[in-house]
């Protein structure tokens, strides 16, 4: 018998019709995603509202370093 991850079967089920009439198939149960304490979710809300604020492009390290030196 061959254990297949939920996920997997669901995305291929073909694939696996032809091993299920040989060997067969267990289906492994659907992972339950883990619950986020309301902390970690406020710091993870305010994490996602900062990404992208600042460019790319932008040498984060020199302009701090610049302002080091210039103090």
């Amino acid at each position: 018998m061959i254990a297949i991850p939920y996920n997997d079967f669901f995305e291929n089920p073909a694939q696996y019709q032809k091993k299920a009439e040989i060997f067969g198939i267990k289906i492994l149960p659907k992972k339950k995603e883990k619950k986020l304490s309301h902390r970690t979710q406020k710091k993870f809300d305010a994490l996602n509202a900062v990404v992208g604020i600042i460019p790319s492009d932008v040498d984060v390290d020199k302009i701090l370093e610049e302002r080091r030196l210039s103090k």
